[in-house]
């Protein structure tokens, strides 16, 4: 399920620069479902009203529409939750905005979107809501935890 680590200790810029990517990664997530919201619309505009009561096209469109409008709600709260400055700091215990380099994982705790790809290292990021979180919880360097018949010793926290 995880990915194998480069075991190199990472630094403050690190850190920084993966939030940047992340906020990028936020900013393309928006623009995109903006987009596909404007075209849904636009579908269903120059549809015109339903054709008849079994016509459903139009209102599938804004349906799509709405979808694409949660998503981009979604992508502006993540956003908003990057651009916290407690997420820039140096932290002494797993909590929100540590990234946490276990024995066999790099996590980052900040929103969810799962395993991603950053400078060539796969990166867990989570949110503080889901059940791994809780596992690591106000633990510090040198503390192990479990999850998932796994065990995991934490090496750094930045």
């Amino acid at each position: 399920m995880f990915a194998k680590l480069n075991y190199l200790m990472k630094t403050p810029e690190f850190k920084a620069e993966l939030i940047a990517h992340l906020m990028q990664m936020q900013e393309q997530a928006i623009s995109h479902a903006r987009k596909a919201m404007d075209e849904a619309q636009q579908e269903a505009n120059n549809y015109g009203t339903p054709k008849d009561r079994y016509d459903g096209f139009r209102n599938q469109q804004l349906r799509k529409k709405d979808m694409f409008a949660k998503q981009v709600s979604q992508a502006m709260v993540n956003l908003d939750l990057l651009k916290k400055p407690e997420l820039q700091k140096q932290q002494s215990e797993a909590g929100f905005g540590a990234l946490i380099q276990t024995d066999s994982d790099l996590f980052f705790i900040a929103i969810g979107m799962g395993i991603i790809r950053f400078k060539n290292e796969s990166v867990i990021v989570v949110s503080i809501l889901v059940p791994i979180f809780q596992a690591m919880k106000e633990k510090k360097i040198g503390d192990s935890f479990s999850f998932n018949k796994r065990n995991f010793k934490i090496l750094q926290i930045i």
